[in-house]
């Protein structure tokens, strides 16, 4: 695992329950963006989502669930997915499966998804790893599956910040450039937005949606 990794996981774990009482009440973009993947799938059809970086399970693996999806959820603390799996016990018609785990060590079948929720998690990565991690989300979704992420959006390599006394690890391109990287590795973009939210503390972030082709080849 990589120092980044190391710091972050460190960092998340000494904040679960912090974390877990303040998000509740913070909405933001991502519940609208959430809903886009529900709302890209029939009704008919019982939904695989993954979600990298699901926290402390709400609120959107909890929304996910309430809308009968079969949820993947992803985290890399042991102490978010601990409290992921209280907060999500008996949630909705759906069904949840928690993994603790770096998200790049994720091995998953391709075209198996239906769509990927990843929230304030990707600016996680070394920037230059970020482009192969989008690589294989596409490659895990099915033809028409719905990515929705968000970014950050200043050009910096390495951040080193803190959250509560806690040492955190970020990085990230411009806008035009994180705009590039998801259209080149082979997504359509449907929505793109720059927003900043009192709920993530004014700081702006680009927020996407973006769509396997229905003919894209692997």
């Amino acid at each position: 695992m990589s120092d980044a990794n190391i710091i972050n996981e460190q960092a998340y774990d000494m904040l679960a329950d912090w974390y877990l009482t303040w998000i509740d009440h913070q909405p933001s973009p991502r519940e609208r963006y959430a809903r886009k993947v529900l709302e890209n799938i029939p009704t008919t059809t019982k939904p695989s989502i993954l979600e990298l970086g699901c926290g402390p399970g709400v609120p959107i693996t909890r929304l996910l669930l309430d809308h009968g999806a079969q949820v993947l959820a992803n985290d890399i603390s042991h102490n978010q997915i601990r409290l992921a799996k209280a907060q999500c016990l008996g949630s909705g018609q759906g069904q949840a499966t928690f993994i603790a785990a770096d998200m790049a060590t994720l091995n998953l079948q391709a075209s198996s998804l239906d769509g990927v929720v990843c929230f304030f998690t990707l600016f996680h990565l070394p920037r230059t790893e970020q482009r192969a991690m989008l690589s294989r989300i596409f490659s895990w979704l099915k033809p028409g599956g719905l990515l929705v992420c968000n970014f950050a959006t200043v050009d910096e390599e390495e951040i080193y910040g803190e959250m509560m006394g806690n040492g955190m690890f970020c990085s990230s391109f411009p806008v035009e450039l994180n705009r590039a990287m998801v259209v080149e590795v082979g997504f359509e973009m449907e929505v793109e937005e720059v927003l900043a939210s009192d709920a993530d503390g004014g700081i702006e972030f680009q927020w996407m949606a973006a769509r396997k082709g229905a003919c894209s080849i692997e």
